[in-house]
């Protein structure tokens, strides 16, 4: 009799373990670790969370030292941080490069499973977002085969035994994230720092008035954001003198005003924009006669509206030094027409063009 009420207490508790453990496995989501070492680990894990929000898994960021050493001191470290967080995966990114490493493991079943993906430029271009997007259904794939109970990759053989699990003596509490990464909602990833810039060079305009055109200095700076470039741009041209064997016009050009672009292309050191802009040209002009029937003009300052398109494309040489090519055309509206007054009568001699090629190549710092 005393051994059946013993047999009946057993089969009581071990049915109330098992429906524990069954309510455990169906009324929660189970937990996955990611290492994350810095701010790109931070961005590609929210891209993970994006593409995963549909599974039953928490994947929680462990900021710590990336995951390096031999891959038996990787699989070390990756059993303890399990054990430490009793997660069920351990999720880590190394980068090499363009050249992305991505390990996904399942301690429990001994599974490692590692891909490796190229990653360009970094969060918030255009190719880095569409890399992170392919790594994101990586880990995907990865974290539904767990789930499934069919963990991808390959049963890694532990040479030595594994470190024992650490004491409530000596486990330490996990580092808290910080803010600036579990707080930051998945759009974040697109975005980049304002960035400013400086620009010094050289330009050649075209104008109308001189067939070799009027050289001079460019000297800009602006703001570049990740879709936009807004900078301030100046103009001043060199001293140009046209003679025509009557009389000589010393021509001065100098421009101001503000420009904007967009990148069509970002790939890696490359940029390519397209904009436009809008500015305030002053001509300022002089002459001197070499006959006494000619009346020369005094000298003065002449204003004329500029607007019109610009191309550009960027190679960058380091994160702080570029060089920049611009090809252009401004339409200048209120140009001088040069001339003589002979005899009471104006005989023009030069009047420029409506519309003016312009070409500039430049350094530019990035501070």
């Amino acid at each position: 009799m005393a051994s059946g009420v013993v047999l009946i207490r057993l089969g009581l508790v071990a049915a109330l373990c098992l429906g524990v453990e069954v309510r455990a496995a169906d009324g929660g989501p189970w937990l996955a670790v990611a290492r994350v070492s810095s701010e790109e680990d931070g961005a590609l894990l929210e891209r993970v969370r994006g593409q995963s929000s549909d599974l039953p898994v928490e994947l929680r960021a462990m900021p710590g030292p990336s995951l390096e050493g031999t891959p038996q001191d990787q699989w070390r470290s990756v059993v303890a941080l399990a054990d430490a967080q009793q997660a069920r995966a351990v999720l880590w990114f190394q980068r090499s490069g363009t050249e992305l490493r991505v390990h996904f493991a399942e301690p429990g079943s001994r599974h490692l499973f590692v891909r490796v993906a190229r990653l360009e430029g970094q969060p918030g271009a255009l190719e880095w977002s569409a890399g992170a997007e392919a790594v994101a259904l990586v880990v995907r794939s990865a974290l539904r085969a767990v789930e499934a109970g069919t963990p991808l990759g390959d049963v890694v053989e532990v040479a030595a035994p594994l470190p024992a699990p650490a004491t409530p003596e000596t486990e330490r509490e996990p580092t808290p994230m910080p803010p600036e990464l579990w707080s930051m909602p998945p759009a974040a990833s697109d975005s980049v720092p304002l960035r400013w810039q400086v620009m010094v060079g050289g330009v050649m305009t075209l104008d109308g008035y001189e067939s070799s055109g009027h050289q001079g200095l460019l000297l800009a700076s602006g703001w570049e954001f990740r879709t936009l470039r807004i900078r301030l741009q100046v103009l001043a041209g060199l001293e140009k003198k046209l003679p025509d064997g009557r009389t000589d016009v010393k021509l001065e050009q100098y421009a101001g005003g503000l420009w904007v672009d967009t990148p069509l292309i970002e790939a890696g050191s490359l940029r390519w924009g397209v904009g436009a802009g809008l500015g305030l040209l002053i001509f300022g002009r002089s002459t001197e006669s070499y006959f006494g029937g000619i009346i020369a003009a005094k000298p003065r300052f002449t204003p004329a509206l500029l607007a019109g398109p610009d191309t550009s494309v960027r190679w960058r040489f380091s994160q702080l030094v570029a060089m920049e090519a611009t090809v252009a055309a401004d339409a200048v509206l209120g140009r001088p027409r040069l001339g003589y007054s002979e005899d009471g009568n104006f005989v023009p001699r030069n009047e420029g063009w409506a519309v003016r090629p312009r070409f500039a190549l430049a350094l530019v710092l990035l501070p």
